[in-house]
């Protein structure tokens, strides 16, 4: 199939070579010497060979354009002709713009718009949505919304969804491209595209059932557009074929995002076969199919997948395929037990998504100073769709009153009067009640996203001090794997503990979505069953038994304090009550609400405190007393058939 095009290409530029230049040759001692320059030509190639793609007649390989032009370009510079380089400026920055390479296309297209005089309608048009759309990629915002403001002047689009998409703000895009973008005709390029587009957003937005369901709209009006092609033959097949299977991986995504691994392998790999010419699907489908293959435990696959799609993101710029890969190789090494490596690709991830953080912060502080110029032209498009609508509605009013007033005009000219002035004050009050239902709406709203912005912010939090615990936990894993020292082996085991007791609290608000009040009997339960396992020797029988009120929830700081209780008492259970007792080892952890009260035991069957432990304990023992403290709780030791925590304090 390459050789084919490869054919065809060589063969087409013959043909343009000798039909166009025809009267460009001199015979001079019986041989012909070509007048016309290379760069011309290829200029003539170009525009052929466009001509005949807009037509869906012959597919080409940008990367071949991409190195004519280059090569060209230089020569028309070295030579110092500056309207060869300006001509061969346009169809090089539309080849960057293809290929993504942000970097090399905004100083051309900023090159070129400089001479924008030059330009007739469609290209100067053209060109501002190529360099908006690689400020964005390059998260400059601030050029980009000056772009768009021109595009808008110029009546090119009436919208700034975009914008407001890499800024952060989904729910205003999603609004913007809803209310402002119209949804394209059948059986066009376009409305896969659009479909594509809505999905994408829910996806951003982490909505990945919306996501799934716009995906499979577009995957299905993908399907009628085939069967339509069979016999319209408007379209090239392998685009449609690239967009079925590339509709078909983003659903795969989603169902992996919800946890359905079904296919999903087999979907991705014809996704990523079938997206030759479209390097940034292939990337993010490769990214996708890693992190698949790494949950499935097929590691060396996913090692190669990771590798490809990391060489592939030369000369990219897009922000989330290297957060992605980034997070997706720190999860391969944890996956094959290299501690360091995992630590080193999370500490990246985290600093890029930080980074990337306090860029859209700066974006939305950038789209901040422009909001009040940007909601100003929502409102008159608003206000414009509106009042044609009261222009129509009103119209029809006034051919209903007229009707009226010649039918009743010989009755009584004061009564159809008295009417008319009463419909004025009816629509007068009307407006005024609900241009106040506006403003109401719009501090609604205004609220509302304050409100949702304020929780995103705490839940990240959370997530971020888990996090930092769980990093802290992975160091003195590491400190622990360097040392021989019993004494200090233990001692940082037990550092960790209560590092994981803290974190524990953090996970459970950031799961919950609950940031004040904490379950107690799934935190007290994951506690015990992680201490269980560190602690519990292979031949020791021990039974845990829970007995805490399901409905009870308690603020973060008493649950810490609590947590930092039961995991001291809880571990000295396990590591010194139970080693000489034949019996099964039984563990009661008792947490009830009272009347005024919330009462803690912790209680075991074991030897009791021996006084050689007493030392070993002393740490715990303080930390249990601190606690209490905290608490303000009253505790006591029981020391009879084992020991027994009694500790109270007020709600």
């Amino acid at each position: 199939m390459e050789f084919k095009k490869v054919f065809i290409l060589i063969t087409l530029l013959l043909i343009t070579f000798f039909k166009v230049n025809a009267n460009n040759f001199t015979k001079n001692d019986n041989k012909y010497i070509f007048k016309e320059n290379s760069g011309k030509l290829l200029l003539k190639s170009w525009d052929s060979i466009n001509y005949l793609a807009a037509r869906n007649k012959f597919d080409f390989s940008i990367r071949n354009w991409e190195l004519q032009f280059e090569k060209e370009y230089h020569k028309a510079k070295l030579a110092k002709d500056d309207s060869l380089v300006f001509e061969l400026s346009i169809p090089l920055s539309y080849i960057y713009h293809s290929e993504t390479k942000f970097s090399k296309g905004i100083p051309l297209l900023q090159s070129i718009l400089k001479n924008k005089q030059k330009l007739d309608k469609e290209t100067y048009k053209n060109i501002l949505i190529k360099i908006e759309e690689e400020y964005r990629a390059s998260n400059e915002i601030a050029e980009a919304i000056k772009i768009r403001k021109e595009r808008i002047s110029n009546n090119y689009i009436n919208n700034y969804w975009e914008i407001y998409k890499d800024c952060g703000l989904y729910e205003a895009a999603k609004k913007d491209l809803l209310q402002f973008v119209t949804v394209p005709d059948k059986n066009t390029m376009n409305r896969l595209h659009y479909y594509f587009l809505i999905g994408d957003l829910y996806s951003n937005m982490k909505a990945f059932d919306s996501a799934k369901y716009y995906y499979q709209i577009g995957y299905m009006e993908t399907i009628a557009c085939i069967k339509y092609n069979k016999t319209a033959k408007i379209f090239i097949n392998e685009k449609l074929s690239f967009w079925e299977t590339c509709f078909l991986g983003y659903i795969t995504k989603c169902n992996i995002e919800n946890g359905n691994y079904k296919d999903a392998i087999k979907n991705l790999k014809i996704d990523i076969n079938n997206s030759i010419d479209n390097t940034d699907n292939k990337i993010e489908k490769m990214n996708v199919l890693s992190k698949c293959l790494i949950h499935l435990k097929q590691l060396t696959e996913a090692k190669i997948y990771l590798d490809s799609a990391k060489n592939m993101m030369a000369e990219k710029m897009s922000k989330k395929l290297s957060l992605d890969l980034l997070l997706n190789y720190a999860n391969y090494f944890n996956a094959i037990n290299k501690n360091d490596s995992s630590l080193f690709y999370y500490q990246k991830y985290n600093d890029f998504k930080d980074t990337l953080y306090n860029n859209i912060q700066k974006n939305q502080s950038i789209l901040l100073l422009v909001q009040l110029e940007v909601s100003n032209r929502r409102n008159e498009l608003l206000k414009s769709n509106q009042s044609l609508q009261d222009s129509n509605k009103a119209n029809n009013q006034q051919r209903t009153a007229l009707l009226v007033l010649l039918f009743f005009l010989v009755i009584s000219i004061t009564i159809t009067t008295a009417f008319f002035l009463n419909n004025i004050a009816n629509k007068k009050s009307k407006d005024q009640i609900e241009a106040q239902n506006k403003l109401i709406n719009a501090h609604s709203i205004k609220m509302e996203s304050q409100f949702n912005h304020n929780e995103t912010l705490l839940k990240e939090l959370h997530h971020r001090v888990k996090n930092n615990l769980q990093v802290m936990y992975s160091l003195l894993n590491l400190q622990k794997r360097r040392n021989k020292d019993t004494d200090i082996i233990e001692t940082l085991s037990s550092i960790q503990n209560r590092i994981q007791t803290m974190a524990l609290v953090h996970q459970n608000l950031y799961v919950s979505g609950d940031f004040e009040l904490v379950e107690i009997l799934n935190y007290i339960k994951t506690l015990a069953t992680h201490l269980e396992s560190i602690y519990k020797i292979d031949k020791q029988h021990t039974k845990v038994f829970f007995e805490i009120d399901e409905n009870l929830k308690l603020p973060i700081e008493t649950v810490v304090a609590i947590g930092l209780i039961v995991n001291e008492a809880v571990s000295n259970s396990f590591k010194y009550a139970f080693r000489h007792i034949n019996d099964i080892g039984i563990l009661k952890i008792k947490i009830i609400s009272m009347e005024n009260e919330i009462l803690v035991s912790i209680s075991d069957n074991g030897e009791g405190i021996q006084q050689k432990n007493n030392k070993e304990n002393s740490l715990g023992m303080k930390l249990i007393d601190l606690m209490c403290l905290q608490l303000k709780a009253t505790h006591f030791i029981e020391n009879t058939n084992g020991v027994t925590h009694l500790i109270k304090f007020n709600k």
